[in-house]
C-alpha cells in the first residue's frame, strides 16, 4: 500500500491539532475549575447541572424571602410590645384615678393621660412597613383604624385575611395581622370604645365604670399577649428555616460541583500531556515538511 507525502503531513497536522484542542481544554479546567463548559463536553451532565443550578436559585430567593419575612415580623413584635406597655400603663393610670378621693383636677389629668395613650395604640396599629399596613390583612394599603372629625376612631377598614409570602416551595408565612382581631377580638366592643368609656368614668369619676374598662383593658392585654406569642414563634422557626435552606443549597452546590468542577490533579496530569504530544507534533511536522521526494525514494 502505497503513503503518499502529502497523506501523511494530513494525519500529523490532524493529529497535532487535536493536542493542542486537548491541550487548550484542559488548560480551562485548571485555571477556571471547570469540567464543563459547554454542553458538548459532558451532554448527559449539563442537564442535571442546569437543573442543580436552577434549585441553588430557587433556594437563594426563598433566603431573601425568608429574611423579609424576619424583617416584617420583627416589626409587628416590636409594635406588639409597645401596644402591650401602653395597655399597662393605662391599666396603672385607671387605677390611680379609681379612687374617691382623687380631685377633678385630677381626673382630668388622668383622662387627658389616657386619651395620649389610646392615640399611641392607634398610631401603633396604624404601622407601615415598606408602604403596606402591617395590621389591615391583605388590604394593607388601607389604615385599619382612622379618627373622624370628632376625634372618635372608626371601624375597622382592613380584612382578616393575612398577606403570605412563600419561603419554601410548600411554605407560605403570614405577614400582616387581622387588627380586628387584636383589637376586639371576641369582645362586644374595640379597644378604642374601651378607652372611650373608660376616659368618660374617669372624668365623671365612676368607679364601676372605672373597673369595667380596666377589666376591658385587661382582655385586650391578652390578646396582644397571644399574637405576640405567635408571631414570637414564627420568628424562632425562621431561624432554622434558613439554616434548612441553606443546607439545601449547600447539598445542591456539591452535586453541581460533581458534575461539573474539574479534578484539578486529573486536569493537570492530563493538560501535561497534552502539551508534550503537541510539542512532539509540531516538531515531526516540522521536520517533515523539510524532507524532499528523494528523502521518500531513498
Amino acid at each position: 500500500m502505497r503513503v503518499t507525502f502529502s497523506a501523511t503531513f494530513r494525519n500529523l497536522v490532524r493529529d497535532t491539532a487535536r493536542a493542542a484542542e486537548e491541550m487548550v481544554k484542559r488548560q480551562f479546567e485548571v485555571s477556571s475549575g471547570r469540567r464543563v463548559r459547554v454542553p458538548s463536553d459532558d451532554p448527559q451532565a449539563i442537564s442535571a447541572i442546569v437543573g442543580e443550578r436552577a434549585e441553588m436559585r430557587a433556594t437563594d430567593r426563598y433566603v431573601r424571602a425568608t429574611d423579609s419575612v424576619e424583617s416584617r415580623l420583627t416589626v409587628v413584635d416590636t409594635i406588639l410590645s409597645d401596644i402591650g406597655k401602653m395597655l399597662t400603663a393605662a391599666q396603672t393610670t385607671a387605677a390611680a384615678a379609681r379612687n374617691s378621693f382623687v380631685t377633678p383636677q385630677q381626673q382630668e389629668a388622668y383622662a387627658l393621660e389616657l386619651e395620649g395613650l389610646r392615640d399611641t395604640i392607634l398610631g401603633d396599629l396604624n404601622t407601615q412597613y415598606r408602604g403596606t399596613y402591617v395590621f389591615s390583612g391583605t388590604a394593607s394599603l388601607k389604615a385599619p383604624y382612622t379618627k373622624d372629625s370628632s376625634g372618635a376612631v372608626g371601624p375597622y377598614e382592613g380584612n382578616a385575611e393575612p398577606m403570605l409570602v412563600d419561603i419554601g416551595r410548600h411554605r407560605s408565612v403570614g405577614v400582616t395581622v387581622d387588627g380586628q382581631q387584636l383589637a376586639q377580638g371576641s369582645d362586644a366592643s374595640n379597644v378604642f370604645e374601651v378607652f372611650e368609656s373608660l376616659i368618660a368614668a374617669v372624668r365623671a369619676g365612676d368607679l364601676e365604670g372605672i373597673g369595667q374598662g380596666m377589666t376591658g383593658l385587661s382582655r385586650a392585654l391578652d390578646r396582644v399577649a397571644n399574637v405576640q406569642s405567635r408571631v414570637g414563634a414564627g420568628l424562632s422557626d425562621l431561624n432554622d428555616h434558613r439554616v434548612r435552606l441553606a443546607e439545601a443549597s449547600e447539598a445542591a452546590d456539591v452535586r453541581r460541583s460533581a458534575l461539573e468542577d474539574a479534578n484539578l490533579a486529573e486536569s493537570i496530569s492530563a493538560m501535561q500531556q497534552a502539551e508534550v504530544a503537541y510539542r512532539a507534533g509540531l516538531g515531526a511536522a516540522s521536520k517533515t515538511s523539510q524532507l524532499s521526494l528523494f528523502d521518500y525514494l531513498g
